[in-house]
């Protein structure tokens, strides 16, 4: 269950703040953490088999109409809790739901982290956990389990709790935006958001690869790398994607001087590379689509309410 096709690296992660999970406790578990201990349940009816899932113990030559589940223990022997908090400690609801931890290259979890969303992937922080090098972990929805409450009492069950209150509010957005969020039209994904999606991610990874080397990544890598959210609306052929900018986030992509004072020309340079690139992929690629991408990168305090409602979440 990992996005690093390829590699013989363990995916197992080690904690290096786990501690037993009391249902009673000052401090009940929460949504977000991350729980050890637990299995996952697989079903299907026939041959049905995922690849992904290369150890399950899948039942052998089943009828074609046979119904049939199996559990599944996530390669990193982490989860994570999905339900919401007062459901985890209501007694009159008897489960809880859970999603694997995987293991996915530090490239792909850079461009998940610096908003590069995906309605399957959640980059999971992993400041108290130990893994290969190289690997980074994230949520992966594609595995959703339901178990028994009761079963977090169990000795063997850890919990540990990375997220601080702002990425545990930014989680819960996105889980509810999995189910929730407005489907754009194939035309619109075919030729707009994947090219967009396609400059994006690849300034996202300049943007952290610069980080990472201490270099120093170009304007366009820069004002990509410090959007904490897109959003998008569709206008007829063209659609307007907006970029939410904070301070702290163009302070960290060196948009703010040493007096404090935000670099406006240089944003505003930056925002319309970023925007010509994404034109120029879009003319490359979808040349006769008569489509087109209107980009603004903006603080969203900036906004009229009436407008930013017409923008719709973008994950993809």
């Amino acid at each position: 269950m990992s996005e690093a096709d390829g590699e013989a690296r363990p995916r197992r992660l080690v904690s290096v703040a786990a501690a037993q999970l009391s249902m009673a406790a000052i401090s009940p578990p929460q949504q977000g953490d991350a729980v050890s201990g637990l299995t996952q349940a697989i079903a299907g009816v026939g041959s049905a088999v995922a690849p992904e899932l290369p150890g399950a113990p899948w039942p052998e030559e089943p009828r074609p109409d046979d119904a049939w589940a199996v559990a599944v223990d996530a390669e990193s022997g982490w989860y994570v809790l999905l339900s919401q908090d007062c459901d985890i400690v209501d007694d009159d609801e008897p489960t809880v739901q859970i999603a694997p931890l995987v293991m996915l290259s530090d490239d792909r979890w850079q461009i998940l982290h610096k908003g590069g969303y995906s309605s399957r992937y959640f980059a999971y922080p992993d400041d108290k956990f130990v893994s290969s090098e190289g690997l980074r972990p994230a949520v992966d929805l594609a595995w959703v389990t339901t178990v028994l409450k009761g079963s977090l009492g169990a000795d063997a069950v850890r919990c540990v709790r990375p997220f601080t209150g702002p990425n545990r509010a930014r989680f819960s957005e996105w889980l509810a935006a999995r189910l929730g969020r407005v489907p754009f039209p194939d035309e619109i994904v075919e030729n707009v958001l994947a090219h967009f999606d396609y400059v994006r991610n690849d300034r996202i990874s300049k943007f952290s690869k610069a980080q990472k080397g201490g270099g120093t990544a170009s304007i366009e890598a820069r004002v990509v790398g410090a959007a904490q959210r897109w959003y998008a609306r569709v206008d007829g052929r063209r659609v307007h994607i907006l970029g939410e900018l904070t301070g702290p986030s163009l302070a960290a992509a060196g948009f703010v001087n040493d007096e404090g004072q935000l670099d406006v020309e240089e944003l505003t340079r930056a925002q319309n590379r970023f925007a010509a690139s994404v034109t120029k992929r879009i003319n490359a690629k979808a040349p006769d689509s008569g489509y087109e991408a209107r980009i603004t990168l903006v603080d969203l305090a900036k906004i009229p309410a009436s407008q930013f409602r017409e923008f719709a979440l973008l994950i993809r």
